[in-house]
């Protein structure tokens, strides 16, 4: 059987699209920001991956998760901390961001730098686009963060973006 070369498949069920995935040098050592105490400063190398969905199973009923992950690589430590940012859809557009979400807290902390005083006391963010953000941050040569812990009904962690390195 011979197949000629064509954009057109038999498979039309296949849908192929492509994700951002970011490579972790060899030896590098894992961290969580719940493993760091709330206040804590964190300086590294910040690289933005693509948003991606997962379905999983969840006492028997389907989950599906929206995310995309930070990571800020330390080399000289050989250690990278990796960040989960959840979303509530998939792709980069993004309406009705509020604050209380590490999304917000993530996206506004870098209007603040890039002009203080801008985000003032908004509550929500009405139009995101992720892929503007990703472009930002995967240039930059360094980034600093800073730990929130959050208590409510559970404990999570967020961060804010305290100094960029271009």
């Amino acid at each position: 059987m011979s197949f000629e070369n064509t954009k057109q498949t038999i498979f039309t069920g296949t849908e192929l699209d492509y994700e951002e995935i970011v490579d972790i040098p060899d030896g590098y050592e894992k961290a969580e920001l719940k493993d760091f105490e709330d206040g804590t400063l964190i300086t590294g190398r910040p690289e933005m991956a693509s948003v991606s969905s997962f379905t999983f199973d969840d006492d028997g009923e389907e989950k599906t998760v929206n995310r995309f992950k930070l990571y800020i690589f330390q080399d000289a430590d050989q250690l990278y901390v990796e960040i989960n940012v959840n979303l509530k859809n998939d792709g980069d557009i993004h309406k009705n961001v509020r604050k209380g979400s590490v999304l917000f807290d993530f996206l506004t902390s870098i209007l603040e730098l890039e002009n203080a005083g801008s985000v003032g006391k908004s509550n929500i963010l009405r139009n995101v686009d992720l892929s503007e953000y990703r472009e930002f941050v995967n240039r930059l040569s360094g980034m600093t963060i800073q730990v929130k812990e959050r208590s409510g009904t559970y404990t999570f962690y967020s961060f804010i973006v305290r100094d960029v390195q271009v």
